[in-house]
């Protein structure tokens, strides 16, 4: 596994979230200056969501964009924009295999839908160690 989820952090900020993926053991990370908050952390990746739908996605390798776009209330469309800047980590770690993890992530995201447009949904509450994104999206939503 490339991130070690147990230590893995979400930062909120107004207009967006960013989540910090700290390595597994042996995964590749970021070479971060001492004069970063961040010196001495593992980090395999960084993910910023900025409201409304930008991601910005870091990694050891480059950066991976997603734009995210409402086509209609039932329908999104999400592009892929891959940077590379160094070509010795494309493959490994945390996005290393980009295209599958999209793939999946896009799937997740239909199936959930369908959950949610169900008649079997009912709304639960967040969890309030491993929810705080989403549960700030949301709130910036209904502001």
């Amino acid at each position: 596994m490339a991130l070690d989820y147990d230590n893995y952090r979400t930062e909120i900020f107004d207009g967006g979230v960013l989540q910090i993926g700290i390595a597994s053991e042996g995964e590749p990370i970021f070479d971060i200056p001492e004069t970063s908050p961040d010196f001495g952390l593992n980090v395999a990746a960084y993910y910023y969501w900025i409201y409304p739908g930008l991601m910005l996605n870091f990694y050891p390798w480059g950066l991976s964009v997603n734009l995210v776009s409402p086509l209609s209330i039932e329908s999104t469309k999400i592009e892929y924009h891959g940077f590379v800047w160094d070509k010795k980590f494309l493959g490994k770690g945390a996005g290393g295999d980009l295209d599958k993890v999209e793939a999946e992530d896009q799937h997740i995201v239909e199936f959930t839908q369908r959950g949610v447009s169900s008649g079997a949904y009912e709304r639960g509450r967040y969890s309030p160690t491993k929810e705080t994104g989403v549960h700030h999206f949301h709130r910036i939503l209904t502001s």
